[in-house]
């Protein structure tokens, strides 16, 4: 099946019509030669700022790379001593340091007490009646003090 071409000659009234629509044609093809424009515009501002984010995403990683990588084997390192201590809690006998931390706390308290009954003894002590009894003695070792010497 093939398609003649229409080769009748068209009447004065479709002629104008045709103009019309040519001059549509036109108007429309300019309009979508100006959006085209204006794509390619869009496009290349877009090609532009793509460009510039990924080179400063560049820079900075070339600024920050070195930083960023000692920090993450400063992490490393925290995280291998946090293991090491946390397998020494596990392997630690927490139950006898509690036992012992106990005794040690009876044995401070015993202490306590023997210091306390210590001040009460001294507190009974009459001052004045030793200090006369330290002059009554220096008095009655001075004359053999002088005698021997």
């Amino acid at each position: 099946m093939s398609v003649k071409p229409i080769s009748d000659p068209l009447p004065i009234s479709c002629e104008r019509e045709e103009i019309i629509l040519l001059k549509q044609i036109a108007q429309n093809t300019e309009i979508a030669a100006q959006s085209a424009q204006k794509q390619l515009l869009f496009s290349k501002i877009r090609l532009g700022l793509t460009g510039f984010l990924t080179s400063l995403a560049l820079f900075a990683l070339l600024l920050g790379g070195p930083k960023l990588y000692r920090s993450l084997q400063n992490a490393d390192r925290t995280f291998s001593s946090l293991e090491t201590v946390s397998s020494q809690l596990v392997q630690a006998d927490i139950p006898a340091l509690l036992a012992d931390v106990d005794q040690l706390a009876a044995k401070g308290e015993e202490s306590l007490e023997a210091i306390q009954k210590a001040s009460e003894v001294l507190e009974k002590i009459d001052m004045d009646r030793l200090n006369q009894a330290i002059a009554d003695l220096q008095k009655a070792v001075s004359p053999l003090a002088k005698l021997f010497g």
